[in-house]
């Protein structure tokens, strides 16, 4: 153990690691009314999908410490990690509200590796006076988490919301374009068909008997 202090971006990056499941938590809260409207359930169904989530940071936790013991923190940390970018990308294709529960289990226990690891880490590179002021500093940095991750959550809710508004309305005015651009060669081949029969019939020339 050193007395040596730790870095700036060593405490953000541990503060950022501790406060993975609070985001995973806040930043989803805003969609929940929405999830339940866009799948024709009750919120209460909806809200399922906290409690799952919930049940996977408290068993995640018990597998990622002695996983980071035998493999390293490193490999644990990505691994962790992945498993929830992986379960996020299943839950933007989820086709019901029941995948979106389970895929949320997936999620908490993969950002249950960031709290696990980072402490490991204090503790891997600190002794005691120093662990206790590093974790202090990395709980001030949790705490910009719980208040801001709710807005991000609702601001990134919106903006899907527009975007998915304004691909409905490309692809209503390229149904109207398209209809109005078929109408149009219609009654175009419509008109010339008419032309052109008469055209015809003032070309066949007429012979006395």
């Amino acid at each position: 153990m050193t007395a040596r202090t730790a870095s700036p971006f060593l405490t953000v990056l541990l503060g950022v690691l501790i406060a993975l499941t609070a985001l995973g938590m806040d930043m989803f809260l805003p969609a929940v009314p929405a999830i339940a409207l866009a799948f024709g359930a009750e919120p209460g169904s909806a809200q399922l999908a906290v409690t799952t989530y919930l049940l996977g940071l408290a068993t995640g936790q018990f597998a990622w410490g002695p996983l980071s013991d035998r493999l390293g923190r490193k490999p644990v940390l990505l691994g962790g990690l992945g498993l929830f970018l992986a379960s996020s990308a299943a839950c933007s294709a989820a086709g019901s509200l029941q995948e979106i529960v389970l895929l949320r289990f997936a999620q908490g226990i993969g950002m249950s590796s960031g709290p696990v690891i980072a402490r490991a880490v204090v503790r891997d590179l600190y002794a005691r006076e120093q662990a206790a002021h590093l974790l202090g500093k990395m709980t001030v940095v949790f705490g910009f988490f719980p208040v801001f991750a709710p807005l991000v959550g609702a601001q990134t809710l919106g903006v899907a919301g527009a975007l998915e508004q304004l691909q409905a309305g490309v692809v209503k005015l390229a149904g109207d374009g398209r209809a109005l651009g078929l109408n149009g060669f219609v009654k175009g081949a419509d008109r010339g068909s008419i032309d052109v029969g008469a055209g015809a019939a003032d070309a066949v020339p007429v012979v006395a008997p």
